[in-house]
């Protein structure tokens, strides 16, 4: 079995989202996901099986507590024999694989931005702003955060600006990734795309104004709307739209994450593989 403690270094962000937009039309499985609620924490298995990957199981939480919030580890198995192949961290994956989506939703809108803002300066939104600026090169980026300090810092490693939320939310493209209980999204520009991918109920980050003008909206998970209330009835499956399903777009477009095992499998199976040509990580023995 492989230790990947730190993939950072074997991620590119342009081969992430080709990796998960090639998930979408994979030959695949997936559970729903079953949460569990400590307190204020949250905790949920996550499953998935794909043709030549094999299975994963990612365990990820939500720790107010926390430094990041968000932590997670992945185990790979060998679908036929039972083999643990990796041990991964989940941390840096789910970071990698959910910014990564969020890229292939944005291409998938038309999004050519020229100013994309963030809201959430946490581990998603700096995991965001690695991928789009490798996406949106010529854009300019906005961040903002609660706490103004962690996001003038993200911002000076990834050439950002520090922002107020008027201004994030009045970018070509705004992307919200936070934890916040009550909306932080409004207000938004006509023919805005807007992405948001903060976590599960009762998280809530689409006021209701900005959910009317987005007639229907892109989701990550056909199990999206019986986990988020930024989702109503009106909502397409990414999957769906990319293969030519319609979803009718209102005055402004969003797409909303929940996350998907998809995704998982999908990015594991590439950073295990890319691990092994590269010599990266510690092999232990594993009967």
């Amino acid at each position: 079995m492989l230790l990947l403690p730190n993939i950072d270094p074997l991620v590119d962000p342009a081969e992430a989202v080709e990796v998960i937009r090639s998930a979408y039309f994979a030959d695949a499985l997936f559970l729903p996901r079953q949460a569990l609620t400590v307190g204020e924490t949250w905790f949920a298995p996550m499953v998935g099986y794909m043709a030549e990957a094999g299975i994963a199981v990612k365990l990820v939480g939500i720790y107010p507590k926390g430094t990041p919030r968000v932590k997670a580890v992945v185990l790979v198995f060998d679908p036929e024999r039972g083999t643990p192949l990796a041990l991964i961290n989940g941390t840096q994956l789910t970071g990698w694989r959910t910014a990564a989506a969020s890229g292939v939703a944005a291409k998938a809108m038309g999004a050519e931005p020229k100013e994309v803002g963030i809201i959430g300066a946490g581990l998603q939104g700096e995991y965001h702003l690695r991928v789009f600026k490798a996406l949106y090169p010529n854009a300019s980026f906005k961040i903002f955060d609660v706490a103004e300090e962690r996001a003038r810092e993200v911002a000076r490693r990834h050439g950002a600006v520090a922002a107020t939320p008027a201004e994030v939310l009045g970018s070509d493209l705004v992307i919200s990734a936070t934890t916040s209980k009550s909306p932080v999204v409004r207000g938004v520009k006509s023919g805005a795309v807007v992405i948001s991918v903060g976590a599960p109920r009762p998280v809530r980050e689409l006021d209701d104004e900005v959910k009317r003008r987005a007639g229907y909206m892109l989701v990550d998970n056909p199990h999206a709307a019986e986990e988020s209330d930024d989702v109503g009835e009106r909502w397409v499956y990414i999957g769906d739209f990319l293969r030519g399903a319609e979803c009718r777009f209102g005055e402004v477009k969003v797409y909303k994450s929940v996350g998907n095992p998809l995704f998982d499998v999908a990015m594991a199976y590439h950073v295990l593989e890319k691990a092994r040509r590269l010599g990266a990580g510690v092999e232990v023995l594993w009967d």
